[in-house]
């Protein structure tokens, strides 16, 4: 079964992830798309917005890995770089990159990485969240400055 549906609209393609369970809908819209079926990877360039499980992804481009998996093309990771923003109901996390793999539901964010919620900041140079789990690892980067987790307080 085909999943990618291209669908032009005022110079945006979105492209729709469509399987049986709704739950695993993805959609992607952006200013410019590229398939390449034989490497089964997508790449899409400016104003990037995915949409998946709840979750909103804005980035200046976002290049998706998909696998074959009992005859239906599912997610298998995705590299967003460029401005990264990552918002759920309760925390909204950004970065230089975001690297997600659907098969260990982790997701890395790179350079000036920041998670927060109503009321915690989490800053580090890398920030590695486990989206089943919720477990969080921060660790400083080449760079050497600090991890920072600010709580009690109101999210800034």
């Amino acid at each position: 079964m085909k999943w990618w549906l291209m669908l032009w609209a005022l110079s945006c393609a979105q492209v729709v992830y469509a399987q049986t369970d709704s739950a695993e809908k993805m959609t992607v819209d952006a200013d410019r798309f590229e398939l390449f079926q034989e490497n089964k990877r997508a790449e899409f360039y400016g104003h990037v917005v995915v949409h998946r499980q709840g979750m909103v992804m804005k980035a200046n481009q976002v290049k998706v890995w998909y696998q074959d998996i009992g005859g239906r093309n599912e997610l298998k990771s995705l590299v967003a770089t460029g401005d990264v923003v990552i918002t759920t109901q309760v925390k909204q996390g950004s970065a230089d990159r975001a690297t997600f793999e659907a098969g260990s539901e982790m997701l890395i964010l790179t350079g000036n990485a920041q998670v927060k919620d109503e009321k915690s900041v989490l800053k580090g140079e890398v920030i590695e969240y486990n989206t089943a789990t919720e477990d969080i690892k921060v660790r400083k980067g080449k760079s050497g400055k600090q991890v920072q987790f600010t709580f009690g307080e109101e999210g800034q």
